[in-house]
């Protein structure tokens, strides 16, 4: 159930008690232009709030700036850092949005399963 939704700097978040605080994805005209639709999507409204969506719960409830910082430093630590290789092709890129949407990581307190 939705508890309430809020407007930050352009960005909307929707909090409820299930999912926790989430980032609103703006909606797209799906009959533009290819290239106004890669501009949408690496846009800092789209990617901004795939990336915050992308982190747990425990994360994006954090009341303040310092324990944001902490809780999101310890996940960060629990994610495969594996950039790409010159030359290798790999199934994923280096991307915490691929990862949620390519793998199921079981990482203890955390999880990319919300």
């Amino acid at each position: 159930a939705v508890v309430s939704t809020q407007s930050t700097g352009g960005m909307k978040f929707r909090k409820s008690s299930r999912r926790g605080i989430k980032a609103t994805v703006p909606p797209f005209n799906h009959q533009a232009q290819g290239a106004i639709s890669t501009r949408f999507e690496s846009s800092f409204a789209v990617r901004g709030a795939q990336l915050w969506n992308s982190v747990p719960k425990e994360v994006r409830e954090c009341q303040s700036l310092h324990a944001l910082k902490v809780s999101l430093g310890n996940f960060l630590r629990t994610v495969p850092d594996e950039p790409p290789v010159r030359g290798y092709t790999t199934a994923w890129s280096n991307s915490l949005i691929d990862w949620k949407r390519g793998v199921q990581l079981n990482l203890g307190e955390y999880s990319f399963i919300s």
